[in-house]
């Protein structure tokens, strides 16, 4: 297997969301604790960047074994286009589930099993999505089961990993956590969402009811409209509850060039075309919101020592 091909299964490109979730975990944890454990936060990314990379193999060797289009075996998917055999995707793709075995062993030995409950959920879900008898992309619940497993269980994994030993991860902080992580969590669902409108087409011929086949394309980019529209605005309502720092309120300045970006995802929905739109956006979204919690522990810091 080529470098491309591997690139293409793995889906390697988006493994840098996990680095960008591990940032936000030790910001937000920094910022209310003054704590975290780097090593054990190094170790956990580089456990979830794998289980990353074989989760997306999976799902790419999944989608072409369940698959009844043939158009859609030969044009689109990637196994299929590079005419690659199925062993081999196979032997790759139990080769990197290794990685986090190992380290995850490792982590679960140091720490206790709760990391072990998060890691065996978080596995499963992204088995789960294209397996099992009823594959969760087959489903309704897919895109929302998929926003909140990324944006919420990720960085719940990381502070648990940073806070472990101090006595002060509990159910305020998980809550915390979840709530500094929910504008990503409806960023992320309208990437889902987009998806779903983009592949409509073909997931109905693979027999996908997904949710945008169930509630329909009109409907499907409404609820897009209203997921963006509560992105912004917990954005200030995070910070006025002083959940997050009254820096990211920074961000809602980037609400008319968020949905310039969008634009021509709504007017037509493309795959090739708009769908990387709609990605930017998230990207751009994110990373800014991610950034300026960083920049609010910087500043805490800096303010604490003088």
């Amino acid at each position: 297997m080529n470098q491309k091909l591997f690139s293409e299964l793995s889906e390697i490109k988006t493994t840098t969301l996990d680095l960008a979730w591990l940032l936000l975990a030790i910001c937000f944890i920094y910022l209310n604790y003054g704590t975290f454990n780097i090593l054990y936060g190094i170790l956990g990314f580089v456990t979830v960047f794998f289980i990353h990379l074989f989760i997306n193999f999976h799902n790419n060797y999944m989608d072409y074994r369940n698959s009844h289009d043939e158009e859609y075996r030969e044009k689109i998917s990637t196994i299929g286009i590079n005419r690659e055999s199925l062993a081999i995707v196979k032997k790759w793709m139990y080769g990197l589930a290794i990685f986090p075995l190992v380290i995850g062993a490792f982590l679960v030995y140091q720490t206790d099993w709760i990391t072990l409950m998060i890691g065996i959920i978080g596995v499963l879900v992204g088995l789960l999505y294209s397996a099992g008898p009823k594959p969760l992309n087959s489903t309704m619940f897919g895109e929302i089961v998929v926003a909140i497993a990324i944006s919420q269980l990720i960085p719940i994994a990381y502070s648990y990993l940073g806070l472990f030993g101090s006595g002060r991860f509990d159910s305020s902080t998980a809550i915390s956590v979840i709530l500094v992580s929910l504008p990503n969590t409806f960023a992320f669902f309208c990437a889902e969402l987009s998806n779903g409108t983009c592949d409509l087409e073909a997931d109905l011929k693979n027999g996908r009811n997904t949710l945008v086949s169930k509630v329909g394309k009109a409907n499907a980019l409404s609820l897009f409209k209203a997921s963006w529209a509560l992105a912004f605005m917990l954005i200030p309502i995070l910070a006025l509850l002083k959940v997050t720092p009254y820096i990211t309120l920074i961000e809602v300045l980037l609400y008319p060039n968020i949905w310039d970006d969008l634009r021509p995802y709504l007017k037509e929905q493309v795959k090739t075309k708009t769908y990387p739109l709609v990605i930017k956006a998230v990207s751009k979204f994110s990373v800014t919101y991610i950034l300026l919690i960083a920049v609010g522990a910087i500043i805490k810091l800096i303010t604490v020592k003088f």
